[in-house]
């Protein structure tokens, strides 16, 4: 019959409502519970509480003792677990332990059939998710204590999946990560840091307060200070000592975390091991006082390659020769030297590339460009390159008639 407006639509009959609720009971996600309960009485009321939750579809089995409970829990095949108080010989608080004990990822729920505030407190402190009264139990309350535990222990296993994750950066990065008190005792240490200061594990190193490990105690003042002051400290450079008594050069990154009341409750920080840009610094340091003393040193310097070419010279060298700078580079060394020390030079040479070590100052003849002779002191130096290997030689020729006149 067609519908018009103002008819209503006919009702279904009741067996047709009642058959399209279970499918839809069907189609919604399932709870697997387990009761763990001595009592098939409780069982089977806890059963019909259970049916009459329409969402979400709980589907309950059930174990009578102690030890069935305990397989249980080993298997955790289970979403929530229900667990009477009294279990013959053993109680549910027993079985609450266990949970604990086997990290059980599944909330537990308290039944028991009088209510007692000593006893919702312990079951609470052995890890309860909520603590019911059978006789105070329907299917509404049912409902929300297993969707309240449920809530809870998802967010619990995504704070402690959190937590693992972070641990597990702070275990495995190459920097050194701490934690100290306010006074400087390490809460935490990783193990890149362990490493770093040479400790043979973290509780060892948890032992030693972090002013003691500065080389020179004025920075503890001025590390502090900046602490204080701004909050967080970034890239701060001291040498610490290690505990085999040597010394490492660190940058140290800070922040203090402070309590309700300002104070600093605790302080976080990253140590990279700086010794490595510590040496490059020096090094550029050395290079710039060995370029001074290059271009502006009175002795004559020449750099040769291993076959004796002239790489650079400076000035002095210049000026003795008579050749300019750029007419020397390029050229032998041993073309500035007269005819009779040539083999004395080369053999200086040869064995500061073969022996690599820095060859005696020997008194030769060198040859200026008028054909002039003058008596020089040579020296060489070998020079590493960035793998230790002797790359070049530095030749130093000390003008023995500048050297008298001095």
């Amino acid at each position: 019959m067609k519908q018009t407006e103002g008819d209503s639509a006919p009702h279904a009959p009741p067996p047709v409502r009642e058959a399209r609720q279970a499918e839809d009971r069907l189609d919604q996600p399932v709870i697997r519970a387990l009761l763990v309960d001595d009592d098939q009485g409780d069982y089977q009321m806890t059963r019909a509480i259970l049916e009459q939750v329409e969402s979400p579809r709980i589907e309950l089995d059930w174990v009578s003792t102690f030890e069935e409970g305990c397989d249980a829990l080993q298997a955790d095949e289970y979403d929530v677990y229900i667990v009477d108080y009294f279990l013959e010989d053993r109680t549910g608080i027993d079985l609450l332990k266990e949970a604990g004990r086997r990290r059980l990822s599944a909330p537990v729920i308290m039944l028991t059939g009088r209510g007692s505030h000593d006893v919702d407190i312990e079951a609470m402190r052995a890890g309860a998710a909520d603590y019911l009264v059978k006789g105070q139990i329907d299917p509404q309350t049912m409902e929300r204590s297993i969707r309240y535990a449920l809530e809870r222990s998802r967010a619990q296993r995504a704070l402690r999946d959190s937590e693992e994750r972070h641990r597990s950066m702070f275990d495995h990065l190459p920097i050194g990560l701490y934690r100290c008190s306010p006074e400087g005792g390490f809460l935490d240490a990783n193990p890149a840091l362990v490493r770093i200061l040479g400790y043979p594990d973290p509780q060892t190193l948890e032992s030693v307060y972090a002013r003691n490990l500065y080389v020179n105690p004025e920075n503890v003042p001025s590390f502090r200070e900046q602490l204080e002051t701004y909050g967080v400290v970034r890239g701060f450079q001291t040498q610490l000592r290690r505990l085999d008594g040597s010394t490492i050069w660190v940058r140290n990154t800070a922040r203090a975390h402070r309590d309700p009341d300002g104070n600093i409750a605790y302080i976080e920080g990253a140590v990279e091991d700086a010794s490595d840009l510590h040496r490059v610094a020096m090094l550029h340091d050395d290079a710039a006082r060995f370029r001074a003393m290059f271009e502006h040193g009175l002795a004559g310097i020449a750099l040769v390659d291993p076959d004796g070419l002239i790489i650079e010279a400076n000035g002095a060298l210049a000026h003795a020769s008579g050749w300019g700078v750029d007419e020397l580079v390029g050229s032998m060394f041993v073309d500035l030297v007269a005819e009779d020390d040539r083999e004395a030079v080369n053999t200086q040479l040869m064995d500061a590339l073969t022996r690599e070590a820095v060859q005696p100052r020997g008194e030769r003849r060198l040859v200026a460009r008028d054909d002039t002779v003058y008596w020089a002191n040579l020296s060489v130096v070998p020079v590493r390159d960035w793998q230790g290997e002797v790359s070049h030689l530095l030749v130093l020729a000390e003008d023995l008639a500048d050297a008298a006149d001095a």
